[in-house]
């Protein structure tokens, strides 16, 4: 517990994005994302968002947040126990909730990678981490935005989540100080190797196969496509760590296309910021 802990303690969740003036319909958009931070009588749970608020992580989440987008209602965003290793965007309670419970699997997953992650220098470890967190927000924040701002979407919002944090994280966010795809397809990658099919019940799978996310497999493979389909260092590198398969890597240019025009369509008149490559 104490390792994870310091794991908690160590991500400085820095995220760095460029300014640029609002249009005036946009002022109207007054929102502002509240960081928060619930209690828990489980005492590892509450030792683990003791350790979350003393990095000010939903300060930091909250603020990049707030200076990106245009909100049209104040939003939630924060860590509280959950009960459940989970993360999601409540709409009842217009909040973004990151479990203490999904912050501690992290932590156990990354510690117990002695092939890749567990092994790296503490500094790099801690990014990875971060990273991931930060991944998880992104996905989130598109629900969010979603919802707040009543965006329409075609076919699994959850599909248009994913695009959405992508999407965001290759044009907004400096990944060569700040990972945030292959921590993402770690993550997926070691949460995939939890399951066995054949093991299941048929309620279990089932229940499974119905779940409105993509499998953990797709996940990954979605991801490192839209991200090899930018042809960037970032992109290239997700896709080589993924193992994309050729085959879905000579489609991935006009899917990243597709993805592109979506975001600009519906999502990039919310956003204060201009990409950082615009500069």
């Amino acid at each position: 517990m104490t390792r994870i802990l310091y794991v908690v303690i160590a991500i400085a969740g820095y995220c760095s994005t460029s300014h640029a003036a609002l249009p005036f319909e946009q002022l109207l958009y007054k929102g502002r994302a509240i960081p928060f931070y619930g209690t828990s009588q489980d005492y590892t749970q509450q030792q683990l968002l003791d350790a979350v608020k003393r990095s000010n992580l939903a300060e930091q989440m909250a603020g990049m947040t707030t200076t990106a987008l245009h909100l049209k209602n104040d939003i939630g965003v924060g860590f509280e126990s959950c009960g459940s290793v989970n993360a999601f965007y409540s709409k009842q309670r217009r909040a973004v909730v990151i479990c203490s419970e999904m912050i501690e699997t992290i932590g156990k997953l990354a510690i117990a990678d002695k092939d890749f992650v567990g092994k790296l220098p503490r500094e790099q470890f801690a990014k990875v981490v971060d990273g991931l967190i930060w991944g998880i927000y992104f996905h989130e924040l598109g629900h969010a935005l979603i919802d707040t701002n009543r965006i329409s979407t075609t076919g699994r919002e959850e599909d248009v989540a994913d695009q959405f944090a992508v999407w965001f994280a290759l044009n907004y966010i400096d990944l060569s100080r700040q990972p945030i795809l292959m921590p993402t397809i770690w993550f997926w990658r070691e949460m995939s190797k939890a399951r066995n099919l054949p093991t299941m019940s048929q309620d279990q799978l089932r229940h499974f196969l119905s779940d409105e996310h993509s499998l953990d497999e797709q996940r990954i493979y979605n991801l490192a496509c839209w991200a090899y389909g930018t042809n960037t260092p970032a992109g290239n590198g997700a896709a080589r760590y993924a193992q994309l398969p050729e085959q879905r890597a000579q489609r991935c240019a006009g899917e990243y296309a597709a993805v592109e025009r979506g975001m600009m369509s519906h999502f990039r008149k919310f956003l204060k910021i201009r990409p950082l490559n615009s500069r």
